[in-house]
C-alpha cells in the first residue's frame, strides 16, 4: 500500500502542521537524500511525523504513537498494523540529519518588541546554558556518548548526551542547540553558537562559560553583548573604577594560544575589555562581567537583576525534559537515534512555543510565562488526535480555537521567588545499588565532592587509592 498518494499524505501533527508543514519536511528530505525509491508503507515524511509524534505523546509505545496518528483517517488499516520493528528500521533508514535540518529550519527568535519581558533597552535577552539528558544503557550510547564513572572508569549512572542551548529569554524559546557526549565540555559546544547573535542581542551566561573564546566569538566577531558570572580568577587588570563601584579591567590571552589561534585562522583580539560588577550574594562575593561598559546607560543595579533572568534557560530545560518528555532515559538505543530522538525534541518544544508566543499575542499583549506550557501540550495533543487539521481552512480555524482556549487558561503572573539550591527528593525506601568499586551513589557523589587533599581523602572498598 503507497501512502504517499493516499491517507498517509493527510497525516499531521494538529495545528503543529502550521509549523511542521508537508513542503518543509519534504525538503529537509531531499536535502539528505532521505526519498523512498520504492512504495513503502511508511515513507519518510510519514516517518519525520511519527518521530516529532513520539516526542508529543512520550509515554506511549510506537504502535500506541501510529494508531492515534491514524486515528479518523479512513484506508489506513496497514498503517495500524505496523510493528516496532519496522518503525525501528524507519527511523534508522531516516537518521538524525533530517531532524536537525527540520529544527534548524523553525528556529529562531520569536518575541516583538511589543512581547513583555524579552527586551531591556533595546536589545533582545538571550540566555546560554547546558543540560544532560539520561539514556538507555546500551553498547552504542555508551561508547558514543559516554557518560558519569568513577576514576577506574566504573559507571555510577545512566550514558547522558549533552545539550548546549542559546533560549530567548522572553518566550523559552529554543533559537539554536548543539548536542555532544558527556565529556564534551559546555563551553565548547557554546562555540558555534555565536552564529546566531548580532549587535541588537545581549547573552546572559553562567561563569563556566566565560573565556576568550567566548569573548572571541560572541562580542568581537558578532558583535553581541555579554553579561556572565566571573570566577575569582578571571577579573583580570584593573585599568580604571567607574563612579558606581563597578570598574573597568582588560585581560589579554597569552601569546602561544595566541599564536595557535593565528595559525587556525581564528585569531583572539589582543585584549579584552569589559566592565566587572561587583556584589554580595548571602554575604559572598559574586562578579559580573559584561560588554556594556557605560554605567549611565547601563546602570549596575539592572543588570544584577537581569543576570538572574539566566534562569528562565533552566526552565525550557524542564518544559522539554519533565513536562514534554518523561523524567527519565530516551528511548533510543543508538547514537543516531539519540541525536535524532534530541533534535525531535528541541524542534516540537520550539514549535509548542511559536503557538504559545501566538496565543500570547493575539489580543491584547500578556507576558508569554503566563500561558501554561501543560495547557498548550494537552491542547495540542488533542487536535493531533482529532487530524483537524487536514486543509489549510481548517488549520487556521483550529489555531484560531487553540489560541483562544489558552488565552482563557492563563496563569496569574509569576511571582519573585529567591530560593538556594538544595535536593528535595527525599531518600529512596530501597537499599542502593552498589557500583564494582562497593560505594553506593551518595557515596560517589561525597568522594567526588570532598574538598580534602586526594592523600587526606580514605580509601573506598576496591577503588584506587
Amino acid at each position: 500500500m503507497d501512502l504517499r498518494g493516499g491517507p498517509g499524505r493527510r497525516l499531521r501533527l494538529g495545528v503543529l502542521a502550521e509549523v511542521f508543514t508537508p513542503e518543509l519536511v519534504d525538503a529537509v528530505i531531499a536535502e539528505h537524500g532521505r526519498g523512498e525509491r520504492r512504495r513503502r508503507i511508511l515513507p519518510a515524511r510519514l516517518v519525520v511525523y511519527f518521530v516529532l509524534a513520539l516526542c508529543l505523546f512520550a509515554r506511549e509505545s510506537y504502535e500506541e504513537v501510529v494508531r492515534l496518528l491514524a486515528t479518523g483517517l479512513p484506508g489506513t488499516t496497514a498503517l495500524r498494523r505496523v510493528n516496532k520493528s519496522s518503525l525501528c528500521r524507519a527511523r534508522a533508514r531516516l537518521g538524525p540529519e533530517p531532524l536537525e535540518s527540520l529544527f534548524r529550519s523553525i528556529a529562531g527568535t520569536l518575541a516583538t518588541p511589543e512581547t513583555p519581558g524579552a527586551f531591556w533597552r533595546g536589545l533582545r535577552l538571550l540566555a546560554l546554558d547546558g543540560t544532560q539528558i539520561d539514556i538507555p544503557d546500551s553498547h552504542s550510547n555508551a561508547t558514543t556518548f559516554d557518560g558519569p564513572c568513577l576514576q577506574d572508569r566504573t559507571p555510577t549512572g545512566f550514558p547522558q548526551v549533552r545539550a548546549v542551548v542559546l533560549a530567548e529569554v522572553g518566550t523559552h524559546a529554543v533559537v539554536d542547540a548543539e548536542i555532544g557526549g558527556w565529556r564534551d565540555g559546555e563551553p565548547g559546544l557554546a562555540v558555534p553558537l555565536a552564529r546566531s547573535v548580532g549587535p541588537d542581542t545581549l547573552v546572559i551566561a553562567d561563569r563556566g562559560f566565560w573565556s576568550s573564546a567566548f569573548y572571541r566569538d560572541f562580542h568581537a566577531v558578532r558583535g553581541a553583548h555579554l553579561l556572565a558570572r566571573l570566577p575569582s580568577n578571571k577579573l583580570g587588570r584593573k585599568r580604571h573604577d567607574l563612579p558606581d563601584g563597578t570598574f573597568i579591567s582588560e585581560i589579554r590571552p597569552n601569546k602561544q594560544r595566541m599564536l595557535r589561534a593565528k595559525k587556525e585562522g581564528q585569531p583572539f583580539p589582543k585584549e579584552m575589555v569589559f566592565r566587572v560588577i561587583p556584589f554580595a550574594v548571602d554575604g559572598k562575593p559574586w562578579w559580573l562581567a559584561t560588554t556594556l561598559l557605560d554605567p549611565k546607560q547601563h546602570p549596575a543595579v539592572e543588570l544584577i537583576n537581569l543576570y538572574r533572568q539566566r534562569w528562565e534557560v533552566e526552565m525550557a530545560f524542564d518544559e522539554i525534559k519533565n513536562h514534554l518528555g518523561v523524567s527519565g532515559p530516551l528511548r533510543s538505543r543508538t547514537a543516531d537515534g539519540i541525536r535524532q530522538e534530541v533534535w525531535a525534541f528541541l524542534a516540537v518544544h520550539h514549535a509548542l512555543r511559536k503557538v504559545m508566543h501566538t496565543a500570547a499575542t493575539s489580543g491584547p499583549a500578556v507576558d508569554p510565562d503566563r500561558v501554561s506550557y501543560l495547557a498548550a501540550v494537552r491542547v495540542i495533543r488533542r487536535t493531533v488526535v482529532a487530524q483537524v487539521a487536514t486543509t489549510a481552512v481548517s488549520l487556521q480555524h483550529a489555531l484560531v480555537e487553540v489560541c483562544e482556549e489558552l488565552r482563557h487558561r492563563l496563569l496569574p503572573a509569576r511571582r519573585r521567588r529567591e530560593q538556594p539550591r538544595m535536593v528535595k527528593k527525599p531518600p529512596s525506601r530501597f537499599p542502593q545499588k552498589r557500583s564494582r568499586s562497593g560505594m553506593t551513589k551518595a557515596e560517589v557523589g561525597r568522594w567526588h565532592g570532598s574538598k580534602k587533599p586526594r592523600s587526606a581523602r580514605p580509601a573506598p572498598t576496591g577503588a584506587p587509592g
